[in-house]
């Protein structure tokens, strides 16, 4: 009997530790979406910048080409 019940911890154990490190690992891919989606964020919004000051430098063109 006492073999049986340390078997049982055992295996208690180990499925206690396993869990743990999942959902440490939950957490972690969880921070890094978090740092990747505000990474896009902010691409998208320099883009954005680029693209409006593209506009910006094709006018201030034509107007010196006008000259």
């Amino acid at each position: 009997m006492k073999f049986v019940l340390k078997i049982v911890l055992v295996v208690l154990m180990i499925g206690f530790v396993s869990c743990r490190d999942t959902k440490k690992e939950e957490e972690e891919a969880n921070a890094a979406i978090e740092q990747i989606e505000a990474t896009e964020a902010e691409v998208e919004a320099i883009s954005a910048d680029l693209k409006e000051n593209e506009k910006e430098l094709n006018e201030a063109l034509k107007d010196l080409d006008s000259i």
